[in-house]
This record gives C-alpha cells, sequence and structure tokens, in this order.
C-alpha cells in the first residue's frame, strides 16, 4: 500500500510538472522595461506598443518606468532579469550602443547579455539653429561655425546621449567646433536654443518640426540618406555636402538565453502589432519610422550600431565614471 501510494505521488508530480512545462507563452501579464522617464518619445511608443502586444498575446503588458544614468538602471535590471519572455526591455542606442564606450564601468554587455525580439523603428534627427542667426542652410551654418572656432555652442539631453553623439558625428564630419551644453531632457535643450542661450541641436525630427512651425527655431537639415515624405521640403545633410546619416532607433530586446520559441511568439506578435494600421499611424505621429523584421536583423542592427555610435564617441574623447 505505502509503495502504491508512493508512485501514486510521483506519478501527479510528473503529471504537474509535464503541464507546467507544457503552457503555453504567455500564461500571465509581461512587464515591459522602459529606462527613460514617462512621456518621452520611448515611452510613448512603449505604450502604443503595449497596447497592441496585449491584444496579440492575449495577456497585459505593464509598462514600467525605470530612468536613470543614461538608461542603465533600466538596462542592467533586464539584463539581469529572468530568461522567460515575462520581463522585455525597449532599448535604444544610448543603452546598447553608446553607454559601453562612454562609461567606465557598465554592469552589463550590451552585445552579450540581450536577445533581439525585433526592431520597432527609427527616427532621424534634425539640425536646428536658433532663427536670428544669420544662416539659411547647413553650408552657411559651418562657415559661421569655422569662422567662431570654439565660441558657439550646441545642447543636448544629456552626456553620452544619442543628441549629443549625432552633434559630435556632425562637428566630426564636417570639421568645425562647439561647446557642448548638456540638459535634462529634450525640452529643456532646444528651448535654450529657442531662446538663443544656445546655438544649435541635433534633435529628433518630430520634436523639431512643432518648434519650427511656430518659428521658435530653423531647421537646417535632417540625418536621412533621403528625404522624407512628411517633410519632403526638409533637405538632407547630405545633399548640403555634409554626408551624416544617422538615426535614432527602438529595439525590443529580451534577456540572454530567453527560449527561441518564446522570441519567435513575441516576434511574431511584434510585427503583426507594427503592421497593424492604427499602430503604424501612431508610431508615425510620434515620429517613428515603423520597421518590423526579424530577431536575427535586429541582432545584426544592434552589433553593427555599437560600432558605429562607439566610434563617434571614442574619436569625441567623451567618458563618464
Amino acid at each position: 500500500m505505502k509503495l502504491l501510494k508512493l508512485t501514486f505521488a510521483f506519478l501527479s508530480l510528473a503529471v504537474s510538472i509535464a503541464s507546467s512545462h507544457a503552457a503555453p507563452f504567455p500564461d500571465h501579464s509581461i512587464r515591459l522595461i522602459v529606462p527613460f522617464t514617462a512621456g518621452g518619445n520611448v515611452d510613448i511608443s512603449a505604450r502604443t506598443i503595449a497596447q497592441g502586444l496585449t491584444e496579440q498575446l492575449g495577456q497585459s503588458i505593464i509598462v514600467e518606468n525605470k530612468p536613470g544614468a543614461n538608461t542603465m538602471i533600466g538596462t542592467d535590471y533586464v539584463a539581469k532579469a529572468p530568461a522567460d519572455g515575462y520581463t522585455l526591455l525597449l532599448a535604444g542606442a544610448e543603452g546598447l550602443a553608446i553607454n559601453p564606450h562612454v562609461y567606465k564601468k557598465v554592469n552589463y554587455d550590451a552585445l552579450k547579455d540581450f536577445s533581439a525580439v525585433g526592431l520597432v523603428g527609427s527616427f532621424p534627427f534634425a539640425l536646428v539653429i536658433n532663427p536670428k542667426l544669420p544662416i539659411n542652410n547647413v553650408a552657411e551654418f559651418i562657415e559661421y561655425a569655422k569662422a567662431r572656432s570654439g565660441k558657439l555652442n550646441y545642447s543636448s539631453w544629456g552626456i553620452g546621449s544619442t543628441s549629443q553623439i549625432a552633434f559630435e558625428k556632425l562637428k566630426q564630419t564636417s570639421g568645425i567646433d562647439l561647446v557642448h551644453v548638456p540638459f535634462q531632457g529634450a525640452a529643456p535643450a532646444i528651448t535654450a536654443v529657442a531662446s538663443g542661450d544656445v546655438d544649435a541641436m541635433m534633435v529628433p525630427l518630430s520634436v523639431a518640426l512643432p518648434q519650427a512651425s511656430g518659428g521658435r527655431i530653423k531647421i537646417l537639415g535632417i540625418s536621412t540618406e533621403k528625404r522624407i515624405p512628411s517633410a519632403d521640403s526638409i533637405p538632407t545633410l547630405s545633399e548640403q555636402g555634409v554626408p551624416v546619416v544617422i538615426s535614432g532607433w527602438q529595439i525590443l530586446v529580451a534577456p540572454k538565453n530567453t527560449p527561441a520559441a518564446v522570441i519567435q511568439t513575441l516576434n511574431q506578435s511584434l510585427n503583426k502589432v507594427i503592421n497593424s494600421e492604427a499602430t503604424r499611424a501612431s508610431l508615425i505621429k510620434g515620429g517613428i519610422n515603423p520597421a518590423p523584421g526579424t530577431p536575427a536583423q535586429a541582432n545584426t542592427l544592434i552589433e553593427s550600431e555599437w560600432s558605429r555610435w562607439g566610434k563617434v564617441a571614442k574619436d569625441a574623447k567623451i567618458s563618464l565614471d
């Protein structure tokens, strides 16, 4: 009798374990970590994607903001989370391509500690200046800056931000020298340009357009390879003789060693969300060019951007403790 009881208990345990292993993913809510404060472009994209993924996966996608240390707090949090697909990160160039080259100590490996789910999209930068400057195009800006080498300044939303690195790329390409003035956020950084406290900035086009329409700043060019349909009156930097083609991006990633089947489920759902008319419209309105694709394509982008953004940061000698 005792043997039969033990056998029954063992079989029950085996069935329970098998059932738990067979549970479909996901069977409870998923956390989507945003390494920025609420209300910014990344946060808005995350909440747009979360709504669509909730509908696709049948489980709640809960957006959590974990800002700080140029995105390192939120990024490190996800790197150390269980590799089960229930903790995801909406990452960008700061966390995965810039910080490893700028900070002396980074507690995660950008190339080894994550598995890409898929690319959400990319966004162009715009070179903007104070409208009171006697400048109407990029050539005039470069001439003006060279005549005042080291006397003009530019703003960004922080040391090591994509805004700073994009402007440093412009400096390196054109041979100009401006002083960096970091701010806590894109809003005060572009406000400083509008007020004349700062001369110029590289800022996402979606942030620049409302300011330009009100006459508060002037857009000289954008960092895309070709003009974009939604702002086809704005020339690229390249067509004005400065071959700077650089974009920010948003990628959904999970901790390394997340099961391939889970990554595939998340990727398929993400692509369905991005391809939906409502989501595409929302992302485009927020300045994001939607770009569905495979996990392999997203991983390749991370690797190439790690090298590209990193080189600019190293050449600019940007270093933080």
